[in-house]
């Protein structure tokens, strides 16, 4: 079942940088700064969508959950306060897709974070004898 969610997260952090590829090729290489973070922005997404493919450990998924996390911040840092000299609009198309991919992509990095640590809390140990006994 974790492996569903790795591929749905996976799924999710790339489709975020893939909708910033696309705005970065739509309007966003022409301003200033704010292109250039839609550019890392969108590399960042689907390179750590592939390594959460590739691999299987906690790092990667902190990882995902710092993505959705930072990008939804600094999409409200930059329509509340503007960003670079550039304020965003809150609503519209857009942005509703892209908030909506990056909640659902912090909502389960959280949740299998939390399952996979109360996975490994609970788990038995497998010998409690140590090698020199």
């Amino acid at each position: 079942m974790a492996q569903y969610g790795r591929v749905a997260l996976a799924l999710l952090v790339a489709a975020a940088g893939a909708v910033h590829l696309y705005l970065y090729f739509d309007y966003f290489h022409r301003v200033h700064v704010v292109g250039v973070l839609f550019l890392v922005n969108a590399a960042a997404g689907l390179l750590i969508g592939a390594l959460l493919l590739l691999r299987r450990d906690r790092l990667v998924l902190l990882a995902c959950l710092g993505y959705a996390v930072g990008t939804l911040v600094g999409f409200v840092v930059s329509t509340r306060w503007g960003l670079f000299g550039y304020h965003e609009t809150f609503w519209g198309s857009w942005q509703e897709a892209a908030g909506a991919i990056e909640l659902a992509a912090a909502f389960l990095a959280a949740l299998l974070l939390v399952l996979g640590r109360e996975r490994e809390s609970s788990a038995a140990p497998l010998s409690t004898k140590r090698w020199w006994d």
